[in-house]
């Protein structure tokens, strides 16, 4: 079906066909070498928004799909290039993805394919939208997945030829008491390091293969944290970090403990690494909220929102303490997993306050 010259009744009929199918469809007619917009159909102005009445061009509709300038342009640059591969083949068609911003201001992924047919112009849009997201988490994924292998590469191969290189030492050297017992602080800051490593990345690779079973119970907060900060005493001792607990006031909370202490177990850790000597950290609650707040060197909102985003970065200690940049993020996605929230609060050289926020309605 086509319209012709005298083709009113062509064209009511053509309309009826578009607007009885599935997807988004603009029809536009050449003429003379222009193209002018005959109508969209009612899918389009549905799903994506816009009307008919509301477009005056080509140029027009772009700038409402494609507000950034830089990708409106690198768009119309891919289609026209398409274009012209099919200028001269009566049976090609366009074909191509992208994200269109729709009148609601929603972002939709579409595979958009453009058909001539006589002087018509038919476009089609497919929702692609769930295939794309699906495809992007993936991407950043796999691009996560081989972040931990180099960090893996790097970072556990440095302190583990430390401890050979120090033991070789105490093994073949004649040194004296006073050596031998620095030797072995060494021996331990690195060991201890080793084991944060083994012990984040086992757990980031537990959470990223589904292997995490969550096994609820009522948690003791006083015996977790005594627990967490055991572990770590030496470490906020040799820097005079002053630690001061206050968790009366936390509710009767179920949750899963294994899970629980990890997230704290990070947060805890970063609270010590960026805490300046003779700093303070103090563990306090609310009925439903776990709060761990420093007194350290602090972030930009810039680096929040890259740790909220789950874009990785790493930097060292007040100490210079190394880390493996997921620290943070790995209590992130764990919280999530147990139905928590965590909440970040940070200044620039006044320190840092994170909060795990329980579900009242779960708990």
């Amino acid at each position: 079906m086509y319209l012709g010259k005298n083709g009113d009744i062509s064209r009511i009929e053509l309309k009826k066909l578009i607007d009885f199918l599935p997807y988004p469809i603009i029809v536009s007619e050449n003429t003379d070498g222009e193209s002018k917009y005959l109508f969209f159909n009612k899918n389009f102005t549905n799903k994506i928004g816009y009307d008919l009445s509301e477009i005056e061009n080509r140029d027009e509709l772009s700038r409402l799909f494609y507000p950034d300038e830089a990708y409106r342009e690198k768009i119309i640059k891919e289609w026209n290039a398409k274009a012209e591969l099919v200028k001269n083949n009566e049976k090609g068609f366009i074909k191509m993805k992208a994200k269109i911003t729709c009148k609601s201001g929603e972002k939709k992924w579409y595979e958009i394919k453009a058909s001539l047919v006589n002087d018509l112009n038919i476009v089609t849009f497919v929702n692609i939208n769930s295939d794309m997201i699906l495809q992007e988490r993936l991407k950043k994924k796999n691009l996560n997945n081989d972040r931990m292998l180099s960090i893996l590469g790097h970072d556990l191969r440095s302190p583990i030829a430390n401890l050979i290189s120090i033991s070789s030492m105490g093994e073949q050297s004649e040194i004296s008491q006073e050596e031998f017992i620095a030797l072995m602080q060494i021996i331990k800051e690195e060991s201890v390091e080793v084991l944060q490593l083994l012990d984040t990345t086992f757990n980031w690779a537990k959470l990223n293969f589904n292997t995490i079973q969550l096994k609820e119970t009522l948690i003791d907060f006083k015996a977790l944290i005594n627990d967490v900060l055991k572990v770590y005493k030496s470490t906020y001792e040799n820097k005079g970090i002053a630690v001061t607990v206050d968790i009366e006031k936390i509710g009767s909370i179920e949750n899963d403990l294994e899970i629980l202490t990890i997230i704290v177990r990070n947060l805890i850790s970063n609270a010590i690494k960026f805490t300046s000597k003779n700093g303070l950290i103090v563990i306090s609650a609310e009925e439903n909220e776990l709060i761990i707040t420093d007194s350290g060197v602090g972030m930009t909102e810039e680096m929040v929102d890259s740790i909220l985003d789950l874009n990785y970065s790493t930097r060292r200690g007040t100490d210079n303490e190394k880390g493996v940049g997921i620290g943070l993020q790995l209590a992130l996605s764990l919280a999530e997993k147990i139905n928590c929230r965590l909440v970040i609060n940070s200044e620039v050289s006044k320190g840092t306050s994170v909060s795990i926020l329980f579900d009242s309605e779960e708990n």
